[in-house]
């Protein structure tokens, strides 16, 4: 799922970087079921003269994992130009969550599923292996989430860098860290938010959820287009996975989640949770691979 949210996202990113050269894209998913190897393909398209404007914001594109982000909150026309990037693919749906009794219903979801991802040793592992502690607090790493790009407040840096030994974590759930974790990591600062927000689906084929991480490249660059910060919150999706991933968590929790959110929503399906505000940026944020890593050997 969240892979799939990925490619959207870098097919998006190559049809507005293309545009700024007047050249046109055509992409395909999966286009030849001979070839499951191929999983996407782009066409060039020569004579496309509209350059979208947001070509500028790409190398600006980071997430803010600051626990506080501050106002002022967005005009009108500044939301409604972030409801016009969701609109760009029909799958998909921008929901905000800003009125307080909806902002609340989320956050207590979002809270427990965030409270199982520190609950649950397979949702631990995966949260924890993406971390590149070898790299340190105060450097960067072209590979991975580096530590210093998670907003974690530097007295509780040695604790939470223990939490990453399943034996540790599972300890410390037993005085209720999970729900401290659960609460600090999602709850806090979606509550402090000026904006919150989330992306969500009427299905979960492939192609709306690979159309759903184009809507949110664009809604997350327009949101930089307007100087503001985005964190976004990706425990969200794990419940709605269909199939073995989802019986990764408890009966209980997946079905109350699922259930909850169905009601909430008319029957779509949430995927990322985001907030929007402002804050200082970050020293270190995670890196990014030099172009020529990308390209194939043509040797």
């Amino acid at each position: 799922m969240l892979a799939l949210l990925s490619l959207g996202a870098v097919a998006e990113n190559l049809t507005i970087a293309a545009s700024r050269f007047g050249i046109g894209t055509k992409t395909v998913l999966l286009p030849d079921p001979t070839q499951p190897n191929l999983i996407m393909q782009i066409r060039l398209q020569a004579g496309q003269t509209e350059i979208d404007p947001l070509w500028r914001h790409i190398p600006l594109r980071h997430t803010n994992r600051r626990v506080h982000f501050r106002g002022p909150k967005m005009t009108d026309a500044e939301r409604s130009q972030l409801d016009a990037a969701a609109r760009t693919y029909s799958a998909c749906q921008l929901v905000w969550l800003d009125e307080p009794n909806r902002r609340r219903q989320a956050l207590r979801l979002m809270r427990q599923a965030e409270t199982e991802r520190f609950h649950n040793r397979i949702l631990h592992e995966e949260l924890f292996s993406a971390i590149r502690f070898d790299a340190g607090w105060r450097s960067a790493c072209s590979e991975g989430l580096p530590p210093g790009a998670l907003g974690v407040e530097p007295p509780l840096r040695a604790f939470f860098a223990l939490l990453r030994h399943w034996p540790v974590m599972r300890l410390a759930n037993l005085l209720g860290a999970h729900h401290m974790l659960g609460w600090r990591a999602c709850d806090l600062p979606c509550r402090l938010a000026p904006h919150l927000g989330l992306l969500a689906v009427k299905n979960t084929d492939n192609q709306a959820v690979f159309d759903a991480g184009r809507a949110f490249q664009r809604l997350w660059l327009g949101v930089i287009s307007q100087g503001r910060v985005f964190a976004a919150h990706a425990g969200l999706g794990l419940f709605a996975l269909e199939g073995h991933k989802r019986r990764v968590f408890r009966q209980a929790c997946s079905t109350n989640l699922a259930e909850s959110w169905k009601a909430s929503l008319d029957g779509a399906i949430p995927l990322m949770l985001f907030r929007i505000g402002r804050a200082q940026p970050l020293s270190i944020v995670a890196g990014r691979w030099e172009v020529g890593n990308y390209l194939g050997n043509n040797k």
